[in-house]
């Protein structure tokens, strides 16, 4: 169960990652009413897609990692 953890936790770190930095710009940058809002992760786009993903995926990491 703690390999299964760890391998979710790295698996979820590199989607947050793709997920915000690339994903999420580019869905910016294709809308047609134009996109003049600066997303980063102190505003609240960001605590959805950034941080609430990152935290899941620390503590999967966390309880992988762990003692048995």
């Amino acid at each position: 169960m703690r390999l299964a953890a760890l391998l979710f936790g790295i698996g979820l770190l590199l989607a947050t990652a793709v997920w915000f930095f690339y994903l999420v710009p580019l869905g910016c940058a294709m809308n047609t009413t134009g996109c003049k809002d600066g997303i980063s992760v102190w505003s609240g786009v960001g605590l959805i897609h950034f941080w609430t993903p990152l935290v899941a995926a620390l503590s999967a990491l966390a309880y992988g990692s762990g003692r048995p």
